[in-house]
């Protein structure tokens, strides 16, 4: 049997998928379709397309899993005692966690190792927004 680099078919095949982020909008529709669980699933995916077009032609909004509150209850959570900011490592995994792979390691308030809920939800929503745009930007 060959490998990928043998069959220019399967090649043009991977290069079209990568270049046009479908498995990245196949397994972002997934992932949402399994968190909603609708009656209706051809008419909630239909409903999340239409959602990330006006995303696309707007520049705003684009559908994801997590929402405010999920980004609020995961900073709750690495910050138990309410002090009101984490460390730059919990940041990183945090994100890291959900699937952001490009965000500023480093953003306000990393260099004392007090990361806030604003500079938190900032860098998620920016990053969720990229990772779930699934088409170039």
């Amino acid at each position: 049997m060959g490998t990928d680099g043998d069959n220019p078919r399967e090649s043009d095949a991977k290069t079209y998928l990568d270049k046009h982020r479908i498995l990245d909008l196949f397994d972002n529709m997934t992932s949402m379709l399994i968190h909603a669980r609708p009656d209706e699933p051809k008419a909630y995916l239909t409903q999340q397309l239409e959602k990330l077009k006006i995303a696309k032609q707007s520049g705003m909004y684009y559908p994801c899993l997590f929402d405010d509150s999920n980004l609020n209850s995961i900073f709750g959570m690495l910050d138990p005692t309410k002090l009101g900011y984490i460390t730059r490592e919990q940041f990183v995994a945090a994100l890291t966690t959900i699937g952001i792979t490009n965000f500023d390691e480093y953003p306000p308030g990393s260099e004392v190792n007090r990361i806030t809920l604003d500079t938190f939800l900032r860098e998620a929503k920016q990053g969720l927004s990229t990772a779930s745009a699934t088409f170039k930007q």
